[in-house]
């Protein structure tokens, strides 16, 4: 082989040995925080968010304690346990899940979820039989710590509020076999500039809106990118091993539309025995019988269902 065809060959097979790279790692769905190169904004600076006249300082945004309600028109009012921790130490269900329990690509939509399903799961944390199929992913952690210091009144009127709530999914998923560049940001993917990169099997998912997203606003809308015939294998896949023969009442009213990243990462959590709470048996039964491209594909495919009145 001459030199410019060896050069040649390593130019073509380059593309292919990265994508065989991401495979083989789940970093992209487990992203973690990296130290910031610039300076975070002032705490003072004041902050808003398209659609809202509410403004509030950005170390008023960033309480966990205390949840900024940016649409306090769109839903009820929230039992007190949604928008203030009992201590300035703790957790506002808010914070991570949102006001109106919209949730984001890192954790929970519980937006229209079963009442006994949401108090079941804040068990499963409690007691120790849910967590993440990778022991680092720190939203789960952050929910284990959070569910601790919540009484089983403040649990049930929590799960009441968001069982109630409508969910309204803000999510467009694309079959695509390039991808945006991407940057770890707290734990979930942002797009940056950089030449596209293919996409290997992976689901990427990114807001649309950044600064708003940061900014913690629960009408963020989110893009996922998802592997080509992705949606159509996952439905083959979904028909073939019966998920509808369990989930065709919940899946009419809380599986379409939801964060695919967040569902893979849930598949995967079964196949591990990660989640293995009394309720876990049956789709642990289920995942094992799928690879890891078949839990992908099932993902896009729900992603992209219509939810259901």
């Amino acid at each position: 082989m001459t030199i410019n065809r060896a050069l040649t060959a390593l130019l073509v097979a380059l593309p292919l040995l990265a994508a065989a790279d991401m495979v083989g790692t789940d970093d992209w769905l487990y992203p973690a925080p990296v130290p910031a190169a610039a300076a975070s904004a002032p705490a003072n600076r004041i902050v808003g968010v398209p659609g809202s006249t509410v403004r509030v300082t950005q170390d008023q945004l960033h309480d966990f304690a205390k949840v900024v309600d940016w649409h306090p028109d769109s839903h009820p009012q929230p039992p007190p346990i949604i928008l203030q921790a009992q201590t300035p130490q703790g957790y506002a269900c808010g914070f991570c899940h949102m006001p109106g329990g919209e949730g984001r690509p890192e954790n929970a939509s519980l937006a229209g979820l079963p009442l006994a399903y949401i108090i079941a799961q804040t068990k499963a944390f409690r007691g120790g039989t849910r967590h993440s199929a990778r022991a680092d992913w720190f939203p789960t952690t952050a929910m284990q710590r959070a569910i601790t210091a919540a009484t089983d009144a403040e649990i049930a009127q929590a799960a009441g509020y968001f069982s109630q709530q409508p969910f309204r999914s803000r999510l467009a998923v694309v079959e695509t076999a390039t991808v945006p560049a991407t940057r770890p940001l707290g734990y979930i993917l942002a797009p940056v500039d950089g030449p596209r990169e293919p996409i290997a099997g992976r689901i990427i998912e990114v807001p649309d809106d950044l600064e708003a997203f940061e900014n913690r606003d629960s009408f963020s809308r989110f893009t996922a990118y998802v592997p080509p015939g992705s949606i159509a294998r996952g439905e083959a896949v979904a028909d073939r091993i019966g998920c509808l023969a369990c989930h065709d009442e919940q899946m009419g009213g809380w599986g379409p539309g939801r964060s695919p990243s967040y569902v893979l990462r849930q598949l995967r959590a079964f196949k591990s025995n990660a989640r293995a709470d009394a309720d876990a048996a049956p789709m642990q039964a289920v995942v094992e019988q799928l690879s890891p491209s078949e839990m992908v594909d099932v993902s896009a495919w729900l992603a992209d269902q219509p939810p259901r009145p």
